[in-house]
This record gives C-alpha cells, structure tokens and sequence, in this order.
C-alpha cells in the first residue's frame, strides 16, 4: 500500500499541532492528573509522528524503534498512574474525620 507523501506530510503536521496541545495542557495543568494525560498524549504524538517520518522516508527500521518505545511508554504509563493514585489516597488519609472532597 503506498500512501501519497503528501497526505503523511499533512498527517504529520496534524500530529505536530496535537503534541503542541499537550504541551500546553501539561504547562497549565490544572491537577497532575491532567499534566500526566497530556504527558502520555506527547509521548504518543512523539511515536505517531516517528511512524509518520518512517513512512515518508520508507525506513523500516524506524518502526522497531517506534515498537520500542511504546513499550517503554506503556511502563511509564503504569508507573505514573500508579504515582498519581499514591498521592490521592496520600491526600484522603490526611484528611480529618468528617471532612469530604
């Protein structure tokens, strides 16, 4: 399947503009929630924008260090949302009895 360099081309400006966003979500939060959703939106932007330049420059080998990446992000993934967990139940715990959010 060969796809038109010109569509890759519009697709990775697309993917640029959607990091962009994510950059700015993480810079103004509100939560460290959000920031950690905009975080893995960058780095999935990041990956999508790598298999686009692979696809536009045909090298292969580009997908193996995109497959890599991913997994690593799916790590990260589990690390952070484990991060962001300890820190609400932190939170709870020191809250005083009869006190809700």
């Amino acid at each position: 399947m060969d796809i038109s360099p010109t569509i890759l081309d519009i697709a990775l400006v697309l993917v640029v503009a959607g990091a962009l966003a994510a950059i700015v979500r993480a810079a103004i939060g509100p939560s460290r929630a959000d920031r950690v959703v905009a975080a893995e939106l960058g780095f999935i932007a990041a990956v999508s924008a790598l298999l686009l330049i692979a696809m536009r420059l045909e090298e292969p080998v580009l997908f193996d260090f995109a497959l890599i990446a991913v997994l690593i992000g799916f790590l990260t993934t589990i690390g952070l949302a484990r991060l962001v967990t300890r820190d609400r139940l932190t939170r709870d715990r020191q809250k005083p009895q009869g006190e809700t959010s």
